[in-house]
């Protein structure tokens, strides 16, 4: 048998093998029945990769079905040794792996990676990142409403400290101004990195915790934002969130996407088992925070250096925050628009 690309004739005189040997062989014509089409579609992505025409969807389908291939072979290898259907997929999956695993230049994936893969995923997870989104636009609205309609509300939803602030006509971010900027944005930075890291791995509860530190950030953000505003501070706020608030909501609603993922697989993993689901939603969800850290990391510098005092008039730290935002969001939503949704 050639060492190129499998075609999908080879199968069929796999099978027609197998159909004669059956006497010999219980069971040998129903497995190959069973599973011949998804060799064959291996077959032929393998033979698509090789010649490097495929999406990223598909050589994800691709390698799901190497795997299945592979159990497929220890099977036969115990079950039918020294059969033709051994010997078909043996050099089957070996192709596969070939292809799979292959060196690939590190410059070259990585550019890959950052041009093709994040938007890619993101686009394919749309649904998940407006549910993220949902969740924590509801929170602050619900923090907003409370404090707007019962002012008391205040003192369980706004931090003292804060309450503290405002009563004395001040903003409790004055104190970052007090820190060398690259100190204070660097340690700024690494709570952000570790909050949104937090919404991504509490996907893992189903859902819930993520869910739920989405919304409580949302009632926390919406809570103060009201208390300012009734007592005359909203202009300081804006001034402080104007440069770097966008992007950081951005941030943490991507990971909500990401940790959503997780929870689908955790929760409906379809016909894989819920490793080999988790693995995958886990290989997407990477792809969304590696999009949101290198941001989060220009917000922490932002936040520590430009958004706190009165150095930077509101217009200009109003137009540096859209820009930060809406940069990223067409990344993002520019190579979505030409993909499909899913779930």
């Amino acid at each position: 048998m050639s060492q190129g690309a499998a075609r999908p004739g080879e199968i069929a005189s796999a099978a027609t093998a197998a159909g004669a040997a059956a006497a010999g062989r219980p069971g040998i014509g129903a497995f190959v029945r069973r599973k011949r089409a998804a060799w064959e579609r291996l077959a032929a992505l393998t033979a698509r990769l090789g010649s490097g025409g495929l999406g990223l969807e598909e050589v994800e389908e691709l390698d799901r079905l190497y795997r299945r291939a592979v159990g497929d072979l220890a099977w036969a290898r115990t079950a039918f040794p020294g059969s033709d259907l051994e010997g078909y997929l043996s050099q089957v999956t070996a192709r596969s792996y070939a292809v799979l695993y292959r060196r690939r230049s590190r410059p070259g994936r990585l550019r890959a990676f950052v041009r093709e893969e994040i938007p890619a995923a993101f686009a394919r997870h749309r649904r998940a990142f407006a549910f993220s989104g949902a969740v924590l636009l509801g929170g602050i609205a619900a923090g907003a409403l409370a404090v707007a309609l019962d002012p008391g509300a205040a003192a369980t939803l706004v931090p003292r400290p804060v309450r503290n602030a405002v009563a004395s006509g001040r903003m409790w971010t004055d104190s970052l101004l007090e820190i060398a900027p690259g100190l204070s944005g660097s340690f700024i930075a690494r709570n952000n990195v570790a909050a949104i890291g937090l919404v991504f791995a509490l996907g893992l509860t189903g859902g819930l915790g993520t869910a739920w530190l989405l919304f409580a950030n949302g009632l926390l953000l919406g809570a103060v934002a009201a208390y300012c505003v009734q007592r005359g501070m909203g202009r300081p706020l804006l001034g402080f969130v104007a440069a770097h608030g966008p992007a950081e909501l951005l941030c943490l609603i991507l990971a909500g996407q990401a940790g959503f993922l997780l929870a689908a697989a955790l929760v409906d993993p379809g016909e894989d088992s819920r490793g080999e689901a988790l693995a995958r939603a886990g290989r997407e969800a990477a792809r969304l925070i590696a999009a949101a850290v290198p941001l989060l990391l220009v917000v922490g510098l932002v936040e520590g250096a430009i958004s706190p005092g009165a150095l930077f008039p509101l217009w200009a730290k109003a137009v540096l925050g859209a820009s930060l935002a809406g940069a990223a969001l067409l990344y993002l939503f520019w190579p979505a628009a030409r993909a499909p949704a899913r779930a």
